[in-house]
């Protein structure tokens, strides 16, 4: 354990432990991301409607909302990191690999990969948070968590801007599923990599007696996490399902290409990739964690209703979301270590995971039935329909209106989440040094 404790004081092996368990959520978000811009091809090859189609996203999820997650983060405090990590990134080469299979011959074999694909990525990013939260506890946990965001949104900037790319140079979009997969697996080497070289680390973060999680310890932490799962919850499925269909939305309702459509989606996680890790920085130095997150929540429910409502260019919208998606992430992710004790952070991650995932699964499907009706709807009861919604088969303003929604129902949990702090005295407001010195043990 002394070993181990002088191993993590230094400063080069903390960033290098950093870089490398980041590039596994690179590999999947670049995966989770790279079947947007191919929407169409999926759609006509195939033969699925948008409803269907928004089924490979919310398959991603749906193992996930079975409580698994939560078994996921126990099994990382229970037997660490690299046991319990190393299978979860395992899962998600399987499921990569298996969606690529199935991708242009069977539409239920892709659905089963992208569960495969979507427990082991979830479950992967849980052992992630934890890595950094041990690593960087007291130090630079803002800014540590801001980059691995940014590692995170490169991927899907990487996705959004050339799967669409690669299946029109080559001719077939199979290609830009399998491209995925190689992606998928130097991802996964790389994370072997600090599998193998953290021993110490691991053997350290297995405890005793003293470390065992109790179910009533968890059903007693700070109020103020929970008013942050409900805030992830409602947050991610007002970005995440939205970039799911952004890029065919685009091409319906301001005439984009599909390549033009996937640029513009990726400028959200552009602006997150860049703009984290600064925010981060900077709630490290100065707090006001729940702050941000509010004025991060406040900035969706502008940008769906502008997208919704009127014809003003997307990019207004575009920006809006991209700066809310740099805001809350950057002060939400390393809010948890704050408010919950290192030995049950695992669980903890996975139950905010869990939520997250509820949404995840739910919303996608939702997304795209809305349109589907929608343009049922329409075509029935009005005569002369907008040719180009006819030949897209949808119309997206109810689906923005749900966005919306959700951005407002995050926004009430971003004020309930500073009206804990502010009773509790929790200590998000504080910079990183004084908020973890204050609540290292506590909840």
């Amino acid at each position: 354990m002394a070993a181990a404790s002088e191993v993590m004081e230094k400063k080069w092996w903390r960033w290098f432990v950093l870089v490398m368990v980041s590039m596994i959520m690179f590999g999947s978000y670049y995966v989770y991301d790279s079947f947007s811009p191919i929407n169409d091809n999926i759609q006509t090859e195939m033969g699925v409607d948008n409803s269907r189609f928004g089924l490979l996203f919310s398959f991603y999820a749906l193992p996930n909302i079975f409580f698994l997650l939560v078994i996921a983060g126990f099994l990382l405090d229970k037997i660490g990191v690299r046991k319990a990590g190393g299978f979860y990134a395992f899962l998600i080469l399987l499921g990569t690999l298996i969606t690529a299979v199935g991708a242009g011959k069977s539409f239920v074999l892709m659905l089963i990969g992208r569960m495969i694909f979507g427990f082991g990525s979830e479950a992967a990013l849980l052992a992630t948070n934890k890595v950094i939260s041990r690593w960087f506890r007291g130090k630079e946990l803002g800014l540590a968590f801001g980059l691995n965001i940014t590692v995170m949104r490169l991927g899907s900037i990487l996705a959004l801007n050339t799967s669409a790319q690669i299946a029109s140079r080559t001719g077939s979009w199979r290609m830009s599923v399998w491209t995925g997969v190689a992606v998928m697996l130097v991802s996964f080497i790389l994370f072997m990599v600090y599998i193998l070289k953290d021993k110490r680390i691991d053997a350290e973060a297995v405890g005793g007696d003293d470390e065992r999680i109790r179910m009533k310890d968890i059903l007693n932490l700070n109020p103020a996490f929970w008013a942050i799962t409900l805030l992830c919850l409602t947050f991610y499925s007002a970005v995440f399902p939205f970039t799911n269909h952004a890029a065919r939305f685009l091409q319906v309702k301001f005439a984009m290409s599909a390549a033009k459509g996937g640029q513009y989606t990726s400028y959200i996680m552009l602006a997150s990739m860049v703009f984290t890790p600064i925010m981060g920085f900077l709630v490290d130095k100065l707090g006001h964690r729940g702050k941000i997150m509010f004025v991060g929540s406040l900035l969706i429910v502008p940008a769906h209703l502008l997208l919704g409502l009127t014809h003003l260019p997307p990019y207004i919208s575009f920006i809006l979301l991209g700066v809310s998606f740099s805001l809350v992430p950057a002060a939400m992710w390393p809010a948890v270590p704050i408010l919950v004790r290192e030995k049950f952070l695992g669980t903890a991650y996975g139950l905010i995971a869990w939520i997250q995932n509820v949404g995840l699964a739910a919303f996608p499907w939702l997304a795209g039935k809305l349109v589907d009706i929608s343009y049922s709807s329409r075509a029935a009861g009005v005569s002369g329909t907008d040719t180009l919604v006819e030949a897209s088969g949808g119309d997206y303003t109810n689906m923005q209106w749900m966005f919306a929604s959700l951005g407002f129902f995050g926004l009430i949990f971003s004020v309930m989440l500073l009206f804990y702090d502010k009773r509790h005295k929790s200590g998000l407001e504080l910079p990183s040094r004084l908020a973890q010195g204050n609540s290292s043990d506590s909840d």
